[in-house]
Order: C-alpha cells, then sequence, then structure tokens
C-alpha cells in the first residue's frame, strides 16, 4: 500500500493484490483516487480507504467471485469518497463521477471509462490494421489463426476482462498440447501481439501477457534447433537416379537453393532479368516488383552471387534458353492461393520426390533446410556474420552497419560465397 501523486498532480491510493489473488484472475492491484492535490488532505483520506480496502483483502480468497469482489471494492471507495469532506479549495474535484477499480499504472488517461469491447470485435480491427501495413497474407493468417485459437480458450467475452492469470493459464494449457517450444512461443507472440494492439487503442489498461513466456526451451546449442542436410541426405537427393528424370526446373531450383542460402519463394519467383552482370561478375538480384514479386523485409533485397558450381552446371546456357524462348519468368511457377506463395508448386514436388527415395516425413530435412546448411557452411569456413548476413539477407547485427554501412563489394561476397562446396 502506498500513496501517490499521478501527472495532473491528485493523489491516488493504490493497494496491490496477493499473488495467490492475482494467480486467479483478480486484479494486480486497487488504484484509487483521493480527489485532491493537497497532499496533507490526500495523507488523511488514504489512510481512510486504504483500511476499508485492506480489509475486504483480506477477506477475498481463491475461489471468490472476481466481479463480486471489484463491484465490493467500487462500493467502498464510492461510500468513503461520500464522506470526504470537500471545502472551497477542492470544490473543483468534488464532482468526479462514480470510479471503477483501475489495473493500470497511475497516468492521467487511465481514469477515464474506456468501452467494452469484444474480443471478436478487437481481433477484426486488429486484423484490418495489420492488411493496412502492407503485412503479407499469410503472416497476416498465421496471426489471425493464432489468436483466434487463443480468445476461443479464454473463459470471457470482453477483452477488458482478460487477466495475466488467464493468460498464464493458456500458456500452460499450450505447454500441454505438446507443441515445440518453437511453436508454442510463436502461439504466445501473437497473442502477446494482439493485447499490445489493444491496449494502445485504448481496449485494455494493461496488456496481460506482459512476462508470460515459455521456459521449457530444448536443452541444446542454438546452433543444433535448425535442421541441416547431411552429406549422406544430400547424396541421396541430387544423386538419385530419379532426380535426373525430375523436370528441368526442379533441378535448377534444387541446386540454386543448395549453392546460394536463398529462401524458396526468392528461388522461384526469379526473373530472367534477374540475373545480371557487374564488373564481371554474376549475380541474382533478388527484388519486388508490381506483379507480385515481394521479398520478407527490406533486408531481403540484395545481390547473391552465382556460385561457380552453378556456373559449371550451366546456369548461364540454362538462362539463355529461356531468354530465346521470349520467357519472361527463370521458371514457370506462379504465385499459388491467397498468400501468393511462389514456391507451393515446387514444394509439392519436393514432398513427392523425398517419398519417392525413400526420406521419411517428421525426419527429413526440407527445402527451407538447404538455407540452414548453406550459413552452416559459411560459419564453418570462418565467414564472418557481416557477411553471411549480406549475402543471405538478414539484418545486421548493431545500427553502425545496419543503417549506415554500404554494401560489400560484389566480388567479396562471390569470395565468400564460393568457399561452401560439397563433395557430392
Amino acid at each position: 500500500m502506498y500513496l501517490f501523486r499521478a501527472p495532473n498532480c491528485t493523489y491516488y491510493t493504490r493497494i496491490c493484490l496477493p499473488k495467490k489473488l492475482r494467480d486467479n484472475g483478480f486484479p494486480f492491484d486497487l488504484k484509487v483516487s483521493l480527489l485532491t492535490k493537497n497532499r496533507q488532505l490526500a495523507s488523511e483520506r488514504n489512510l481512510t480507504v486504504a483500511a476499508r480496502l485492506k480489509d475486504l483483502i483480506a477477506k477475498a480468497h481463491a475461489q471468490s467471485c472476481v466481479q463480486a469482489f471489484k463491484a465490493s471494492s467500487d462500493a467502498i471507495i464510492n461510500e468513503v469518497r461520500c464522506g470526504f469532506e470537500c471545502n472551497q479549495h477542492h470544490a473543483e474535484v468534488s464532482a468526479v463521477p462514480t470510479r471503477k477499480v483501475e489495473l493500470s499504472e497511475p497516468n492521467p488517461v487511465a481514469s477515464r471509462k474506456t468501452p467494452i469491447v469484444q474480443l471478436k470485435a478487437a481481433l477484426d480491427a486488429f486484423v484490418e490494421s495489420k492488411k493496412l501495413q502492407n503485412v503479407r497474407p499469410l503472416t497476416v493468417h498465421q496471426l489471425e489463426s493464432r489468436i483466434k485459437y487463443c480468445i476461443e480458450s479464454l473463459p470471457v467475452g470482453s477483452i477488458c476482462d482478460v487477466t495475466p492469470a488467464y493468460a498464464f493459464k493458456y500458456r500452460d494449457q499450450l505447454l500441454r498440447e505438446g507443441r515445440s517450444y518453437k511453436t508454442n512461443k510463436e502461439y504466445l507472440a501473437a497473442a502477446s501481439q494482439f493485447f499490445k494492439y489493444a491496449k494502445t487503442m485504448g481496449y485494455i489498461a494493461l496488456n496481460p501477457f506482459d512476462g508470460i513466456k515459455v521456459d521449457n526451451k530444448p536443452l541444446k546449442p542454438t546452433s543444433e534447433e535448425r535442421e541441416r542436410w547431411s552429406l549422406k541426405d544430400l547424396k541421396l537427393f541430387f544423386n538419385s537416379a530419379k532426380f535426373a528424370k525430375q523436370d528441368i526446373e526442379f533441378q535448377w531450383v534444387s541446386w540454386i537453393l543448395l549453392y546460394t542460402g536463398m529462401r524458396p519463394s526468392e528461388v522461384c519467383q526469379l526473373r530472367v532479368n534477374d540475373i545480371k552482370e557487374a564488373d564481371g561478375s554474376y549475380y541474382f538480384a533478388v527484388n519486388v516488383d508490381d506483379e507480385g514479386k515481394y521479398v520478407k523485409n527490406s533486408n531481403s533485397i540484395r545481390k547473391v552471387p552465382l556460385h561457380g558450381q552453378l556456373i559449371k552446371l550451366g546456369l548461364l546456357d540454362y538462362l539463355a534458353t529461356r531468354k530465346s524462348s521470349g520467357a519472361n519468368n527463370l521458371f514457370s511457377y506462379e504465385p499459388k492461393n491467397i498468400f501468393g506463395d511462389w514456391s507451393k508448386a515446387y514444394l509439392n514436388k519436393m514432398t513427392k520426390y523425398q517419398n519417392s527415395i525413400g526420406m521419411k516425413a517428421g525426419s527429413r530435412p526440407t527445402s527451407y533446410s538447404f538455407r540452414h546448411t548453406f550459413i552452416d557452411e559459411l560459419k564453418q569456413k570462418g565467414v564472418s556474420e557481416m557477411i553471411t548476413a549480406e549475402i543471405v539477407g538478414h539484418k545486421q547485427q548493431g545500427i553502425t552497419y545496419d543503417r549506415y554501412g554500404k554494401q560489400l563489394n560484389l566480388k567479396e561476397l562471390a569470395k565468400a560465397l564460393n568457399k561452401v562446396t560439397f563433395k557430392l
């Protein structure tokens, strides 16, 4: 319990509730305006308010009804306020309306009455906001489905009734359902992002998911969290007689993934004009356009040198053939489904191909594992993290290089990239 003065100079009494109550849905604290800016008068009123509320809290227990507790606290506050002696000096605050229990840290906005917003309506507003921010449809879909799963698990309908206790219980529910650490982390992150938005919009006073984390992280090195291709699997994949029977586009996309570390969608959406030459070096231009090409983020727009092995395999000859045919795209893949997924057709073919050569689902590397493998090979060859980040399109570590650094020389990038070799 303590007395504090808000930024608008009005004094408040604040009493934090015991953890056993908070864990069962009770508010974190009771924060009560004393309707005065005079410290001496506030101290006197603080004693009266605190004594009544402390008695109410002492009688509460974990099984008590939260709404009944809130109603009782409101009644006590209003009753005590009626007894406040409001002299002429403080007449301007005597007309302050009946106050409900607040859950936020002290600030002058918190005392305003906030609208009661249903969780479904808040989610609709959040999704619409994301769409206006030019967020990828797939990202919006994932956020919406994860948040919807969360709010359907909650026992309340309005967003203002969601407490940290409910957030803890939702986290525990995720853990019981057997998902991976990474997936649980993403589900909680989506919920936290949603409630942060709700707080910003004034629907709630605090984010109930603040500080709620998944603590069962696997005890293994970070480098082992991403699956990579073993040399044995690479030989099986690329040396199989069945690989030679796959269509030429599938073969080239697979080789490019292995020797560039590019994302599957980045490769599948390449145009013929995206293979360029500068200072005697060929490179892939990873970019966007108005015809459906996209990248994950601004760091993904980059130049990726052509690995010498790709040139030996005949990629430039394949490029010349595509140009002579009048094709605009390097491959015939097109964006599929409502998410505009360029790699969908390739991934389907890869699944069937891996099945045909005995790579079992659930225990085999994926198309994205080519990227993990390439990055790991750069690391093993001693290539600096800054150069690796520029090749694969990761954010630079540190504001100096990220914001003010210029792109590295293409020949330097090519030198680093060509250190990656596979004895297939």
